[in-house]
């Protein structure tokens, strides 16, 4: 695989992680996760997020957005 099909495929699985966990739809999570900049986050970090379980992964996304909205 190469890396920008890797980095879209692990993109669509945090939404989907991050929905399950928060109980949005996938709609919703992806237009919070991208108002937050959160997908950029996401995108820009694939290469290390990607080697690491769902609830690290979920728990950065939410580290991630909660200092964004203190800046």
């Amino acid at each position: 695989m190469n890396d920008l099909k890797g980095e879209v495929w692990f993109l669509a699985s945090c939404v989907e992680l991050y929905k399950d966990q928060k109980r949005m739809s996938g709609q919703e999570a992806f237009n919070y996760l991208r108002g937050t900049g959160a997908l950029r986050f996401i995108t820009d970090c694939w290469e290390g997020l990607h080697m690491t379980g769902p609830l690290y992964i979920i728990d950065s996304i939410d580290e991630y957005i909660r200092n964004a909205s203190q800046s």
